[in-house]
């Protein structure tokens, strides 16, 4: 959480004790967690993107025009690489 501490004066950092109170904790966060806004920030980002694919693919479907399908298959390998950065500050 350091690296993301500058942010916000560290405003969504939990506190150390309150994450080592609870019974599954087994060890404290790694250098790659992140504070609560940031996961907000990364997931609702996920979360637009395929919302973006979803609507130019029934724009694809509305129009008739199945070339735009092409742009949500080539929006795919970023979306991917966004749940992979979510997936490595996950885990």
């Amino acid at each position: 959480v350091a690296a993301h501490s500058p942010f916000l004066l560290g405003l969504g950092n939990l506190p150390t004790d309150f994450v080592q109170s609870f019974d599954f904790t087994v060890h404290s966060e790694p250098v790659n967690a992140l504070s609560l806004p940031t996961w907000a920030i990364h997931f609702s980002s996920v979360f637009e993107f395929l919302f973006a694919m979803g609507i130019i693919w029934n724009y694809a479907e509305v129009t008739g025009n199945p070339k735009w399908k092409g742009l949500t298959w080539g929006m795919l390998p970023l979306h991917a690489s966004g749940v992979a950065a979510c997936t490595y500050h996950f885990f």
